[in-house]
């Protein structure tokens, strides 16, 4: 661990500060005048920090009382990666966060996306970048191409600005021309003017649905059909579960036990149980299917999901990480079939206080199958089935969920975007996703579980057992810093003092801006300042979450860290000896923290492909909408009827120039004098839609 990540808050300021003031030195009154006001510290506070951080060699002291900062050349390892806009940056760990780190494009050479690479990395003032790169290790990676087949020749056309088009080593089928397929790029030889590669699968005709979504999910790393070996362990399974299977479980069967999911899940991977026990406490149970039970270490299985790392959703489909034999049927959670468990048992007071808890795998049996709606139906009116059980889980949801934010728990929340299509499968209409009393009621037993589970680890044995968490950092001081001047700038100022105001503010920001239309730019905005929660060995705390200690548990059919926290738990309840290394398991959190975020992606690429679809219905039509980002070239807006995201380039706004002023994120005209700032509201008309480039473009009518 580094230097870093041990330093205090106002050392995490103060640092910030000398760093984005570049070289020369300071004093202490020179870092306190360069403070922005919501950070409310004393000049005896920023002199302290100063020693403190010159101690710890982050800053040097080459004067009694002056300081400066260190910003030596750092030599590391990444993945070149290439940006939707043709820019090229390193993607690496660096000071403990996965960054991108850019790159001057002429640095390219013969290098390729994908490849993983060595680099000197530079930092000056608030600006990092690679100061020369090198190549380790080519690593093919494989994208959507327009085949262009002619004479003897064949080309795949990408879609991505930044690469050339590459020239195809196999032989294609001229009655492909024009086709989309995957291609795979695996080299680009000093004496070649373009990257070779060859056709790994034909998708289809350009614009169909089926073919677009193949694209995306190859774009991103992942592969929609399974390898022989896999479909064939999974055929060898046994089309049931016997008494046979259950080993020395506890048969929990009698329990009154439910599933509580999407109207159209297919996959039940959790579990809730309630029982009033004769002493007036309660026995809360949370199931989570035994998928280490059927996937077994270094099996074809286990391998693929190792590589596959998590389960894809797209709009109208799901990539997952285990065939479908074990996602949609052996483990999956149905009602009315004995089905094999890994739970977590809280005993509770009649008030809800926590009593004891107990982990162990099981037999279930679920009495119903619930949609959310149905549930928050039986919640709200009472009538239906199962009222009591329903109605007490919710108010025990209810009081622990009170206890997790009155910790500090951050109350952000992203709109999930959803699609209703017509008969022929092309999206009509698009709307946020409804959150339900029931989804928290779900969530807060699943953070529960996973809690208990950390916690358990973590405290079990000195020296503590190699484990996987699920951590998330503090906000980087530079993004916190920068967030706060833009919150003042809209009106609402918060105060970053230390961690305990910094999460009343982020909470009491959204309590603030409920009625302002400028309250999702906000919480857009700070959802951008967080850290990103990644799989480690290393840590277990959760900032967001408040909880000190946090892994995930509760999704192994679609998620591998849960399955191997699965594997380890049940070691150290059996023998609590390591059966893994922390290095091994830190290599299996990296690569599963880099699928997580590819999944992400091409869930995000997805929604943007079926949005400028949708849209292309809607050319000319005008529309009430937000600005959501401001750039030099152009505005982006959220259409408030859609919820699509479209770009007004400013080389189409005519009548007037426009100068762009990053501090203040807003475009003033030279001219006119007129202003555009995030969370304005302004009219728009669809201009045009590329659903193939995921692109929405719109004219500005204010």
């Amino acid at each position: 661990m580094s230097n870093r990540s041990k330093i205090t808050f106002p050392e995490r300021v103060v640092l910030a500060i000398l760093e984005n003031a570049g070289k020369g030195t300071y004093n202490a009154n020179q870092v306190f005048s360069r403070l922005p006001k919501e950070a409310n510290f004393t000049k005896e506070m920023v002199h302290q920090a100063l020693i403190k951080l010159a101690n710890r060699g982050l800053i040097r002291e080459p004067a009694k009382g002056t300081f400066s900062p260190i910003q030596p050349t750092v030599k590391s390892e990444g993945e070149l990666v290439l940006s939707n806009r043709g820019d090229y940056y390193v993607r690496m760990e660096l000071d403990g966060e996965l960054q991108q780190i850019y790159m001057d494009n002429d640095m390219v050479g013969k290098l390729l996306p994908g490849d993983r690479v060595n680099c000197e990395i530079r930092t000056k003032g608030k600006r990092t970048y690679v100061k020369s790169i090198g190549l380790l290790e080519r690593i093919p990676q494989r994208y959507s191409a327009i085949l262009d087949v002619f004479e003897k020749n064949a080309f795949g056309l990408l879609q991505k600005n930044g690469l050339k088009d590459i020239k195809l080593t196999d032989t294609i089928d001229p009655k492909y021309d024009g086709y989309k397929a995957i291609i795979e790029v695996y080299d680009f030889p000093h004496n070649s003017r373009n990257p070779l590669g060859r056709v790994i699968d034909i998708l289809g005709e350009v614009g169909q649905a089926d073919t677009e979504m193949h694209a995306i999910v190859a774009e991103f790393g992942f592969n929609t059909r399974f390898p022989d070996a896999v479909l064939e362990e999974s055929e060898a399974i046994p089309n049931e579960i016997s008494s046979k299977d259950w080993g020395e479980r506890v048969d929990m069967r009698q329990a009154f036990c439910i599933t509580i999911d999407p109207a159209d899940a297919k996959d039940f991977d959790d579990a809730i149980s309630i029982e009033k026990l004769a002493d007036g406490n309660l026995l809360l149970g949370v199931h989570i299917a035994d998928v280490s039970h059927f996937v077994k270490p270094g099996s074809p299985i286990d391998k693929e999901a190792v590589i596959r790392g998590t389960s894809v959703y797209l709009v109208d489909r799901t990539i997952p990480m285990l065939p479908e034999k074990l996602s949609n049927d052996l483990c999956s959670l149905k009602p009315h079939v004995d089905r094999l468990a890994f739970s977590v048992v809280f005993t509770l007071s009649p008030s809800f206080e926590i009593l004891n808890q107990w982990f162990g795998k099981t037999v279930i049996n679920s009495k119903r199958r619930f949609a959310y709606e149905e549930a928050q139906e039986v919640i709200e009116t009472g009538k239906g089935d199962h009222v009591e059980e329903l109605q007490l889980l919710n108010r025990m949801a209810k009081h622990f969920e009170a206890i997790r934010f009155a910790n500090g728990a951050l109350r952000f929340e992203s709109k999930e975007i959803r699609f209703r299509f017509d008969e022929n499968k092309r999206p009509i209409e698009s709307y946020v996703k409804t959150r339900f009393d029931a989804h928290l009621l779900i969530e807060t037993f699943m953070l529960m579980a996973n809690e208990a589970v950390a916690k358990y680890v973590k405290t079990l044995k000195k020296p503590e057992l190699p484990f996987i968490y699920r951590s998330h950092d503090l906000p980087p001081q530079d993004k916190l810093i920068e967030f706060a001047r833009f919150c003042k700038l809209m009106g609402y100022p918060i105060n970053i003092d230390n961690e305990a105001q910094m999460r009343k503010s982020f909470n009491e920001l959204m309590e603030r801006t409920a009625n302002d239309p400028s309250a999702e730019i906000l919480q857009q905005m700070a959802i951008r300042t967080m850290s990103k929660a990644v799989y480690t060995a290393f840590r277990s705390d959760h900032f967001g979450l408040a909880f000190q200690f946090y892994t995930h548990f509760t999704s192994p059919i679609r998620r591998y860290p849960d399955l191997l926290v699965h594997r380890l738990l049940q070691g150290y309840l059996m023998d609590p000896k390591p059966s893994m290394s922390e290095s091994e398991i830190e290599m299996i959190a990296k690569h599963s923290s880099n699928m997580e975020q590819k999944a992400a992606e091409a869930e995000r690429a997805s929604t943007k492909y079926t949005l400028a679809l949708m849209m292309e219905q809607h050319i000319g039509k005008i529309m009430d909408a937000t600005i959501t980002g401001i750039t030099e070239w152009g505005i982006y807006a959220m259409a408030t009827e859609y919820h699509c995201e479209g770009l007004i380039r400013m080389a189409d706004v005519k009548g007037d120039r426009f100068t762009y002023y990053e501090a203040e994120k807003k475009l003033v005209g030279q001219r006119t004098k007129r202003s555009y700032h995030l969370g304005d509201p302004i009219t728009v008309s669809v201009k045009k839609t590329d659903p193939q480039k995921r692109i929405i473009d719109f004219n500005l009518l204010d």
